[in-house]
């Protein structure tokens, strides 16, 4: 654990992982604001920072724990896009596969075979000339030839 004033060469109380006991070590490396590695002043040996027993050490930094909760939610995000695609596919398991082209024109429900993302279906419309569509893994809005003028 950090603690104000702490630097490389200066004393601090850490557990021993050899002597098995809190004792005072001298700080050698320091990895940001934490304590890294020290060295005990007994037994002379060098070792990772350990807090001393009773003291609650941070077990992950707070970057970590927004990216493993991040990490969570895109795992969620992919398990539901997943889902919504097999139910899309099964429900238009009888419409064509159209090759996708930027210049080919798409209604919502068309079934489409892109080259990178593979089988999709188009979920939505955007105007004027976009549409949203689910891949088994992703959802992409990709361009197209627009709504046909009547």
């Amino acid at each position: 654990m950090a603690r104000s004033g702490t630097a490389v060469g200066k004393e601090a109380l850490a557990y021993c992982t050899s002597c098995k006991m809190d004792l005072n070590h001298v700080i050698v490396a320091m990895k940001g604001d934490l304590i890294a590695r020290v060295q005990c002043r007994t037994c002379k040996k060098d070792h990772a920072y350990k807090a001393p027993k009773g003291v609650s050490e941070p077990t992950e930094k707070p970057e970590k724990k927004a990216k493993a909760a991040k990490k969570a939610a895109e795992a969620e995000i992919d398990h539901s896009i997943q889902a919504e695609w097999q139910k899309l596919m099964v429900a238009h398991k009888n419409a064509p596969l159209k090759p996708y082209g930027a210049k080919s024109h798409f209604v919502l429900g068309d079934k489409i075979n892109h080259p990178t993302f593979g089988h999709g279906i188009v979920n939505r419309l955007i105007y004027p000339n976009k549409i949203e569509i689910i891949f088994e893994h992703d959802m992409k809005v990709l361009i197209h030839a627009g709504s046909a003028q009547v």
